[in-house]
């Protein structure tokens, strides 16, 4: 009978570990977060744009020393326009843009490349 009780007692403990073993055993799934949505351009108005991305909404003063490109090409504050997809590098003055690269709606000066 002792030996019914310990057998009974293993075959339990076995019967505990084997069914907590494979409830836990998939392993815990990493949580995704969503891929971080582009900066876009909000607003163009004179010499400042306001750039928004998921988190944050912040305007830049655009000066004549700011380099500005759109899909690669050299462009104006003109060529800017809402909706773009924008990176912005401050200047020391972080409220001021050093440079900006947009893209998005093809810029057309009028020129065509020969």
């Amino acid at each position: 009978m002792r030996k019914s009780l310990s057998a009974l007692l293993v075959v339990s403990a076995l019967i505990a570990i084997i069914t907590t073993t494979s409830a836990f055993g998939g392993g815990r799934r990493k949580k995704t977060t969503p891929p971080p949505q582009p900066t876009l351009i909000s607003n163009v108005s004179g010499n400042a744009i306001t750039v928004s991305d998921d988190k944050v909404t912040r305007t830049f003063v655009i000066t004549q020393f700011t380099e500005i490109n759109v899909n690669g090409q050299r462009a104006t504050v003109a060529d800017l326009r809402p909706g773009m997809v924008v990176n912005v590098t401050m200047d020391t003055d972080p409220a001021r843009a050093s440079r900006i690269n947009a893209n998005g709606a093809p810029v057309d000066h009028g020129k065509r490349k020969k």
